[in-house]
């Protein structure tokens, strides 16, 4: 009988796996070089997201899973009801259409991503009024 031997993931979470986007026959590009780079999506696994939070929160991994575990169950239960949350470090989210299927509900959600601080900093600037002042 072998014994499995369990590697350690905090490893797998610093360097996630990227997963391969396939591409459906009809949409590719016809004259493709075989050089051109591949689309990639990497897909964060719950175990590794509540890493992530450990790691950035300096929580131990149960109270961390703990509390991750809450605020997505608040999240999916707030975007099941059609609320729009705001929550500033992510951005504003709102369910834009949702789709009853028998295993379950799809959501289709729009994600407005905040701007960042220096990008805010050049809107300001960008926004004066650029007519000159009235004459009296």
């Amino acid at each position: 009988m072998r014994k499995s031997t369990k590697k350690s993931t905090a490893a797998k979470a610093m360097h996630p796996e990227p997963v391969p986007e396939e591409v459906a026959p009809e949409t590719a590009p016809e004259a493709a070089p075989e050089t051109a780079p591949v689309a990639v999506r990497v897909q964060v696994k719950k175990k590794d997201f509540v890493e992530r939070v450990a790691l950035r929160s300096g929580a131990k991994k149960p109270a961390a899973r703990d509390l991750t575990e809450a605020v997505l169950a608040v999240l999916g239960e707030a975007l099941a009801k059609g609320e729009t949350l705001v929550l500033p470090p992510l951005g504003k989210i709102s369910v834009a259409r949702a789709v009853g299927k028998s295993g379950g509900e799809i959501l289709h959600v729009k994600l407005r991503r905040m701007a960042l601080p220096e990008d805010a900093k050049k809107d300001e600037d960008s926004a004066t009024d650029p007519l000159a002042d009235a004459e009296e």
